[in-house]
């Protein structure tokens, strides 16, 4: 008597269930991870001791030693700053903007730029600074 040797099936090991879970991950990573989008310059801040946060929603207006200014990383020129300030200020309920100044600037630009921000309606001017180490 001869027997049928039974044929092997073969093994599928479906990959659409992987595909499916790989993309939802990536999906999920991709709406859930924030980049904070630091464009600007390389200032040298000065450093400071006292700690005080700003909110993320800050304007911010930096100037760095050749005299360059950037308004929420854009370039503006001195003549424009006042219009470009109100403008932002104007459309926001935080009026409070960050001060990064490198610190080889001069005392006068320093007050323009104070001048300029309290003329546009800012109510809170605060100046960004380095940690340092607090001395005993």
């Amino acid at each position: 008597m001869l027997y049928q040797r039974k044929r092997r099936s073969d093994i599928n090991v479906e990959l659409s269930p992987l595909i499916d879970v790989v993309f939802l991950l990536l999906i999920f990573f991709m709406v859930s991870t924030t980049f904070k989008d630091e464009k600007g310059m390389d200032l040298n801040l000065p450093t400071a001791t006292s700690e005080s946060k700003a909110g993320d929603s800050a304007i911010t207006l930096a100037v760095d030693a050749q005299g360059l200014l950037l308004l929420n990383g854009e370039t503006i020129t001195k003549d424009d700053l006042d219009k470009s300030l109100k403008r932002i200020l104007d459309d926001r309920e935080d009026k409070m903007i960050v001060l990064k100044i490198d610190e080889s600037v001069s005392h006068g630009l320093v007050v323009e730029m104070m001048d300029a921000a309290k003329a546009s309606g800012a109510t809170g001017l605060t100046f960004a600074a380095r940690p340092g180490k607090k001395q005993p």
